[in-house]
């Protein structure tokens, strides 16, 4: 698409001046942390409000925005179901989760899934948990990039390559800064754009589409438009559960969805701001589908490039002043994930590759680490993010690797005592190999790796829990889980 001289000017001062926002920031927290924990948990003692704000930036991405927004023009109502797969599942990991994972990780200072993983099945349990959150977490990196690479090919003409070279470059030098604690506080800034942003979206075009009766009737005037476009249940159940299984599941055992557990001042905290998120994260995610559905059947959009309607929407059928601001809320939606997932890679990196080999972890030299691992992390996801060109399709494989391999062992371990280190282990290998090998051969019988990888997990793992016997008694998941 086409934009005024006189619109680009004042969206690319718009932006630069966002960005020396973000940055100063970050230098701020830059020049306050001074410790490990600082950098990587935001000393553990952040507050309720910012906790929420980044909780919702986590859910409600760039890639969210704008392809759950093109999906829902393109195909209805019924992608409704992508956004809702991560949200009912982020609702179990509140009411069942977050206690026991708090909990452990104020007792034994744990930094990363694979502390815990390491805690309960023992060293070796530490590598494939690592492996299988690093390609989900690298993918959801890389996809911020890219996202952010849109805009400034939009802006400025940059080809994407060029753009997602920037955006790595710029995210890599603000989450170098300022680590978690400045993540989580630049957050609060953007998740408030970003939250205002789309409901005022919302109430815009309902408005002016004449709403959900005038956007049905014009829809069936559309030939190209499918009979099923309106339902909410218009999508096949496999792509509901493959969501459900990979993206939604992989919330329960992701980096980035326990750091902030033990980031958060207490435990009151990390469960109220869950909660308050997860709410949000609804309404915002159904917000994002109606006002695709409804470009289309309320303001008659019409164009063979989806991914471009959330554009189309603020630049050409909205007041100018208000399409800036649209802007900015992409801008900020896409910052807020992208810095979270970036910092929980890099933690990671340190924690679970670094840590373990240093003689003499000290604090000076840990830090010094955590900032070094952000730019390998910086590195990672931009290689994901140039040599793959769907990383949509990364993201959703890389999840069901984690689901197949991760979420099993963690999850049960957690609440049930018996389970051996053999039996953890062998069935994270187990249902990560198994999930790559199935990808890697094209999913045979067109069956998704999910649903071959996590029962093989499954499997393993009752027959080994079974069949060789640890004493766990000082594994206090249970009691705690209580």
């Amino acid at each position: 698409m086409i934009l005024e001289q006189s619109l680009k000017l004042a969206l690319i001062i718009i932006v630069l001046v966002y960005v020396l926002l973000i940055l100063g920031v970050a230098y701020y927290f830059y020049r306050k942390t001074k410790t490990y924990d600082q950098y990587n948990m935001g000393g553990r003692s952040m507050p309720m409000i910012p906790m929420i704000l980044t909780t919702v930036g986590l859910g409600i991405g760039g890639s969210t925005l704008l392809g759950y927004m093109s999906d829902a023009y393109a195909l209805g109502y019924g992608r409704v179901w992508l956004t809702m797969s991560t949200t009912i599942v982020f609702v179990i990991f509140t009411a069942f989760f977050v206690k026991p994972v708090r909990k452990l990780g104020d007792k034994h200072k744990f930094f990363t899934i694979g502390d815990y993983a390491a805690y309960r099945y023992g060293k070796a349990a530490r590598l494939p948990t690592f492996i299988g959150n690093l390609f989900a977490i690298g993918a959801l990196t890389g996809l911020q990039f890219v996202a952010l690479a849109t805009i400034l090919n939009l802006l400025f003409d940059v080809n994407i390559v060029t753009g997602i070279i920037i955006a790595a470059v710029f995210l890599t030098i603000k989450t170098y800064l300022g680590g978690l604690t400045a993540v989580i506080w630049t957050d609060a800034i953007q998740g408030t754009i970003q939250t205002v942003g789309i409901s005022l979206l919302f109430f815009v075009i309902y408005f002016q589409s004449g709403g959900f009766g005038e956007v049905a009737e014009n829809i069936q005037q559309i030939p190209s438009v499918d009979t099923h476009y309106l339902k909410i249940f218009n999508i096949p159940l496999s792509s509901i559960l493959i969501p459900l299984l990979t993206m939604g599941a992989a919330v329960l055992v992701r980096q980035d969805t326990w750091q902030r557990v033990w980031a958060s001042k207490d435990i009151n905290v990390a469960r109220n701001s869950n909660w308050w998120a997860a709410l949000i994260m609804a309404l915002t995610g159904a917000i994002i589908i109606i006002v695709g559905v409804f470009a289309r059947g309320g303001l008659g959009i019409e164009t063979d490039q989806p991914a471009l309607v959330y554009y189309h929407v603020i630049f050409e059928y909205l007041p100018v002043a208000l399409g800036l601001i649209l802007f900015v809320t992409l801008v900020a939606t896409i910052l807020s994930s992208a810095d979270s997932f970036f910092i929980a890679g890099s933690t990671m990196l340190v924690t679970d590759m670094v840590k373990p080999f240093i003689k003499n972890p000290t604090g000076d030299k840990m830090l010094r680490y955590s900032r070094l691992m952000v730019l390998v992390m910086g590195a990672f996801g931009l290689f994901l993010a140039l040599t793959i060109p769907r990383l949509i399709e990364l993201w959703i494989t890389g999840s069901a690797i984690l689901a197949a391999g991760i979420l099993i062992p963690i999850v049960m371990g957690m609440f049930w005592e018996r389970p051996s280190n053999l039996a953890g282990v062998t069935s994270m290998w187990v249902g990560i190999l198994v999930a790559v090998f199935w990808q890697i051969a094209g999913h045979p019988f067109d069956i998704h790796p999910v649903f071959i990888g996590m029962p093989m997990c499954f499997i393993v793992f009752m027959i080994m829990t079974f069949t060789t016997f640890e004493d766990k008694s000082s594994i206090d998941n249970e009691k705690i889980a209580r």
